[in-house]
C-alpha cells in the first residue's frame, strides 16, 4: 500500500500565531498533504509534550513511519514518541526516538503486530512541535489477526488504567506515562501539577537533555516515579535504581512502574548516607508530611503538616554507586542532600541533577555541599541550572 496518512483527517494539540491556521484540524493537514518540499509547516504552541496525529480511517498493520523535519529548525524534534490508538482516546506507545540527534529525515521501521487506526507523534519534553511531513506505510490485517490484536491491546489498556484496590483516585498522564493520582492523600498542589503535566517538569526535561543511552542512574527521592520513568525512556529500566524514605509513596511508584511496563526499575525503601556517616544496621526517623513531597528527615513530630514518623533503614551511597556501577545521580530529597553529598565520594559519577532546599537546611550548609562537589571536579552547567535546580558535570 502507499502512504496511508496522505490527506487523511489530522489534528494537533494546539495552535499559535505561527500556525498556518488557527483551526488545529486545518493546520495539521499541512503535515500529511504529500508535499515534503513545501516551506509551510504546522506549528503548535510551546507546551509539555505537544503532539500531531492522523486518522487513517481504518485499522492497519503499521510497517514504517517516515518523518520529514523542518530543514531550517531541526532542533525541537530530537526526541519523540510514536503512539497508536484504535479509538483516538486510549494510546499505546510503539516507537521512541531517544538519541537526541537532530535530523532532516527519519524513517522508523516498526515491528510486527502494530495495529492502529490513529497514529500520534508526540514530542517528548516542553517545546513547540513542527515538521514538514509524516508518511505512514502498512497493510490491512487478516480478520483473525485483527481480532487477536484488538483483544490484546484492550487488556493492555485495562491493566494500565486500573485504579489500585481500595484507593480513591484517578489515572493521569505525566510526560506520556500513566500515573495514579490519590485524591485522598495527595495534596491539591501535587494533584494539579500531575493533572496539568507540569509535575517535576524541569527535572524531567533535564533528564531527557543530559542522559545518554548506556548511563546507569541512581535517583534519590523517587516520589511517584515520574523522573525515574523519564530516565528509563533514555537508558532503559534495568539501568535505574531509585531510593525513597516514604513507604507509602514507594509502593505507589512501584505500581506506576508496573503500570507503564517498567517494572524492572529497582525501587528501594531507604535513607542513603555517605560512607563517612553510614552506620551498619542503623535506622533513621523520617517524617511523613500530608503533602508527600514535603516529607523529610529534618522535622519534628509536631512540625506543621507532619502526620506520622517512621523508622527507615540507612543505606550507603558509595556502596550503592559501586553495586549499580552508576555514573549519574539525580537527587531531590527536601534538604537531605546536604548530609548525603557534602562528604560523599562521587568519583564514579559524571553527571548530577539536584534540587537544593535553602528553606530546609540554609545557604551555608548548601554552599558547603556545592564546594565539595566542585572540589571533586564537577562544574556547573550554567545554562541548564536555575532556581533551586542545578546540573553539575565532569567533562
Amino acid at each position: 500500500m502507499g502512504n496511508l496518512a496522505l490527506n487523511r483527517p489530522a489534528t494537533q494539540s494546539s495552535t499559535c500565531r505561527w500556525s498556518t491556521d488557527q483551526s488545529a484540524e486545518i493546520d495539521a493537514r499541512v503535515a500529511n498533504n504529500g508535499d515534503i518540499l513545501s516551506p509551510r509547516c504546522f506549528h503548535t504552541a510551546l507546551e509539555h509534550n505537544p503532539w500531531w496525529q492522523v486518522d487513517l480511517g481504518d485499522s492497519f498493520l503499521i510497517d514504517r513511519v517516515d518523518v520529514y523535519n523542518r530543514p531550517d529548525k531541526k532542533d525541537p524534534l530530537k526526541r519523540f514518541t510514536l503512539l497508536r490508538s484504535h479509538d483516538g482516546e486510549n494510546w499505546i506507545e510503539f516507537f521512541k526516538k531517544t538519541d537526541g540527534t537532530a535530523f532532516a529525515e527519519f524513517f522508523a521501521e516498526i515491528g510486527p503486530d502494530c495495529l492502529a487506526r490513529f497514529i500520534r507523534l508526540r514530542l517528548d519534553g516542553k517545546d513547540v512541535l513542527h515538521f514538514r511531513e509524516c508518511q505512514i506505510f502498512g497493510r490491512m490485517a487478516h480478520s483473525d489477526d485483527q481480532q487477536r490484536l484488538l483483544a490484546k491491546d484492550a487488556q493492555f489498556i485495562r491493566d494500565r488504567t486500573m485504579i489500585p484496590e481500595d484507593r480513591n483516585g484517578h489515572i493521569s498522564q505525566i510526560g506520556g506515562f500513566n500515573v495514579f493520582v490519590d485524591e485522598d492523600n495527595y495534596g491539591v498542589h501535587v494533584r494539579r501539577a500531575l493533572d496539568g503535566g507540569s509535575y517535576e517538569g524541569r527535572e524531567r526535561k533535564l533528564a531527557l537533555e543530559f542522559l545518554r543511552p548506556g548511563d546507569r542512574v541512581i535517583e534519590v527521592g523517587t516520589a511517584v516515579g515520574a523522573v525515574s520513568m523519564t530516565a528509563a525512556s533514555i537508558v532503559g529500566p534495568s539501568n535505574i535504581v531509585t531510593f525513597d524514605a516514604n513507604p507509602d509513596i514507594v509502593a505507589d511508584a512501584r505500581d506506576n512502574f508496573r503500570r507503564n511496563g517498567l517494572g524492572s526499575i529497582k525501587s528501594n525503601l531507604g535513607v542513603l548516607a555517605c560512607q563517612r556517616h553510614f552506620k551498619q544496621d542503623s535506622h533513621l526517623d523520617f517524617y511523613i508530611h500530608k503533602e508527600f513531597w514535603a516529607s523529610r528527615l529534618y522535622a519534628r513530630a509536631d512540625s506543621p503538616g507532619i502526620i506520622k514518623t517512621v523508622k527507615i533503614p540507612m543505606m550507603c551511597l558509595e556502596r550503592e554507586i559501586a553495586s549499580h556501577n552508576a555514573n549519574v545521580l539525580i537527587c531531590d530529597i527536601e534538604g537531605g542532600e546536604v548530609d548525603l553529598l557534602t562528604e560523599a565520594d562521587l568519583s564514579g559519577i559524571r553527571l548530577i541533577i539536584i534540587e537544593t532546599h535553602y528553606w530546609a537546611v540554609g545557604e551555608e550548609a548548601t554552599d558547603a555541599m556545592m564546594r565539595n562537589l566542585i572540589l571533586q571536579g564537577f562544574s556547573f552547567h550554567l545554562d541548564a541550572s536555575g532556581g533551586q535546580i542545578s546540573v553539575l558535570r565532569r567533562s
